[in-house]
């Protein structure tokens, strides 16, 4: 499997949780009441992929703005906005999303059976508005899609994954780096 198509899985790492979106009723580049910037520090806690499967690693740390909206919270990763769910105390937030990856895209040998993996992103927190920040859990599913052949993933020569299906799930800790204007 080719860097990019590595990295194409990875991005998302965080700000793939991001599979764009808007309600058509506000400007999808800036959805609802701004929130703010953080500065979002991720420790993984659990992998059934494999230590550095993907390029993951241990700890990274990336930016996303939030805002939020009549019952969602818009996540703004530079490259595109997910909404999810707000709950009633405007505190508890979900984002759940899922990307399709063709595996054999890029410099794969053409003889390797068609795969496909199913990555499902799947975000849980808490805002903490009084002390400028949030906390979560963030996990990533890969699954190989109905039909792909995804084993020289896991037994070949250069294994990308320990297992498939597997997930990995990361705590996320934040800080407001930047308050609303």
């Amino acid at each position: 499997m080719s860097l990019s198509t590595r990295s194409t899985l990875l991005v998302g790492l965080a700000g793939a949780l991001l599979a764009g979106c808007g309600d058509g009723k506000v400007d999808p580049h800036h959805p609802g009441e701004l929130l703010g910037t953080y500065e979002v520090s991720a420790t993984r806690e659990t992998t059934t992929c494999g230590e550095g499967a993907l390029g993951s690693t241990a700890t990274w740390e990336f930016e996303v703005r939030l805002s939020r909206g009549d019952g969602v919270l818009y996540w703004d990763s530079g490259a595109e906005v997910t909404a999810g769910t707000l709950g009633s105390d405007d505190r508890r937030f979900s984002f759940d999303t899922s990307l399709v990856v063709d595996m054999r895209a890029g410099g794969t040998p053409s003889n390797l059976p068609p795969c496909t993996i199913v990555r499902g992103d799947r975000a849980e927190g808490l805002l903490d508005e009084d002390a400028g920040g949030f906390s979560g859990e963030l996990a990533y599913t890969f699954t190989p899609s109905q039909g792909s052949d995804c084993s020289d993933l896991v037994t070949g020569p250069a294994p990308t994954f320990a297992a498939l299906p597997c997930t990995m799930t990361y705590v996320l800790s934040a800080d407001r780096t930047a308050a609303p204007p």
